[in-house]
């Protein structure tokens, strides 16, 4: 027979052996060899997962493999041999795409280990794509998955009747056409790949630009996500997928006005915090250099050497008079003054251009006195009857009562008086040596007397008052000369370099 000038059936039966010890099986749907934890993480945020499934890709283990490449500090890929070819054909390069991307620098520096951020970007990246893909989906011109599924099968079957068929030792011209078939189903097998594989990189180049909008989506939602828990976590460093910082994202997102406080907030919390870890004075802690002077505390000990000795003691004694005995230079955190502070907030209607950076600043000086455990209070005021005193003792106010105040607008004119009458009450009940700020952006006038009387608490209580002006378009601000300390100007200073330089004073 013509067949078998193909190969004998020795050689037939060394092909299958080689074919199936080769062969390896390609079953898993994950292109990324991820830990446990970061599966459990993923599992943990199950109830918002966004799986299509008419994109004719596998979206939910694309979604668990973005998430996974966002949030570990390592990435490993599975061998490609090990992933299943539905997954190879389009999940593979979409992801492949996004980890080359110029952009996933940016990414990872917003995500990883961020449980929350990693989330909300790889859904942001998953859902545009999606938007897109819907009304142009991967339609390949046959159904290779379910063909080449039953080719396999018929392998499989064949295979079978080989080793019966063998195992009785009849009919080789019948075994070696199985073989035959085997290797030509086979054959077919890998055509049929190459023929998907090519159908689905015309069909990964022609959705480009949705490709584009999903990686900016992903980092819009990745630096919403990152601003608003900066702003309003209670740890700005905490992002971890919990009911508590999940109430406070969907809150904050449904608020415009939180938004815009929240871009301010973020980016001075940041500031503080890194202030907080370079902050260092010299004098005492860690080791730092070597100086002369004349600390026996700090001197080396080859100069506490010189004592040891008659001869050598009167050289030490004349280092130490002439402060000349080497020593250890010290450096430590800097610590700042530590008295409460009232923040006085204008809510008058004319305020609310420029509410949100004003609550955004009154806060930062909150974080600092929550870092420091002194006590706060922000009064808001606007006309004689609308003044509202809101206080925050360390320890014993929630996200909820911060966001509580953020939100808090009265409208109407503008009275000075009676929110100052309120900080002086403050005074009096155990705010000490109370750092005040007032934040205001009109003229209200005060008798010279009150102005007389208010001055004078201020010295009882060792309290000091500084003023920030937002005058930029309004010509004003000589009614807060007579009871502040120092004044601000908006018209001199842009609102962040005001923030900058008061927060740069206060932050330990």
């Amino acid at each position: 027979m013509r067949d078998r000038n193909i190969f004998d059936l020795g050689s037939a039966e060394k092909w299958l052996n080689k074919y199936l010890l080769t062969k390896r099986v390609a079953d898993s749907k994950r292109l990324l060899n991820t830990t446990k934890l970061t599966d459990l993480i993923y599992s943990g945020f199950k109830d918002e997962n966004f799986y299509p499934d008419n994109l004719g890709i596998n979206a939910e283990t694309l979604g668990a493999d973005t998430f996974a490449a966002l949030f570990s500090p390592v990435i490993k890929r599975k061998s490609t041999d090990c992933i299943s070819f539905k997954e190879r054909l389009l999940n593979k390069p979409i992801l492949d795409k996004l980890l080359t991307d110029k952009r996933f620098d940016l990414l990872k520096k917003y995500c990883e280990d961020k449980e929350l951020t990693s989330f909300y970007a790889s859904c942001g990246f998953s859902k545009s794509l999606a938007d897109s893909m819907s009304s142009r989906p991967f339609s390949p011109k046959k159904d290779y998955f379910k063909v080449i599924s039953v080719l396999e099968e018929q392998i499989k079957d064949l295979i079978n009747q080989i080793k019966k068929s063998s195992a009785t030792q009849n009919n080789t011209d019948k075994i070696l056409k199985m073989y035959i078939k085997v290797m030509s189903k086979n054959s077919q097998i890998e055509n049929l790949k190459i023929k998907a594989q090519q159908e689905a990189i015309c069909y990964i180049q022609s959705i480009e630009d949705a490709f584009d909008n999903a990686v900016e989506a992903a980092i819009i939602a990745a630096v919403e996500t990152n601003g608003i828990m900066n702003a309003w976590g209670s740890d700005s460093g905490n992002m971890k997928n919990t009911p508590v910082n999940r109430e406070l994202l969907n809150h904050v997102k449904n608020s415009s006005e939180l938004q815009k406080i929240a871009k301010s907030l973020g980016k001075y919390r940041e500031m503080m915090l890194d202030k907080r870890k370079n902050g260092y004075s010299y004098g005492l802690g860690e080791k730092y250099d070597i100086t002369t002077g004349n600390s026996i505390n700090d001197c080396l000990s080859s100069e506490i050497a010189l004592l040891g000795t008659p001869e050598t003691e009167i050289l030490f004694i004349r280092k130490y008079e002439q402060k000349r005995l080497l020593q250890y230079r010290k450096r430590t955190q800097t610590v700042k003054g530590k008295g409460d502070m009232i923040v006085l907030v204008d809510e008058s209607s004319s305020t609310r251009d420029v509410q949100a950076w004003a609550k955004a600043f009154a806060l930062s000086l909150l974080d600092i006195a929550a870092k420091d455990k002194r006590k706060f209070a922000m009064i808001h005021f606007a006309s004689r009857d609308n003044v509202k005193v809101d206080l925050f003792e360390p320890g014993k106010y929630s996200s909820a009562d911060v966001i509580s105040a953020a939100e808090q607008f009265f409208g109407g004119g503008t009275d000075f008086e009676t929110p100052l009458m309120k900080a002086t009450e403050l005074l009096n009940k155990g705010f000490e040596n109370a750092d005040i700020t007032i934040i205001t952006d009109g003229e209200c006038r005060i008798s010279d007397s009150f102005a007389e009387n208010f001055r004078n608490e201020l010295r009882k209580s060792k309290a000091s008052i500084t003023g920030i002006l937002l005058d930029k378009n309004n010509p004003c601000g000589e009614s807060l000369e007579p009871f502040c300390d120092k004044i601000y100007h908006s018209k001199e200073l842009t609102e962040d370099e005001i923030a900058v330089d008061i927060l740069n004073k206060k932050v330990g």
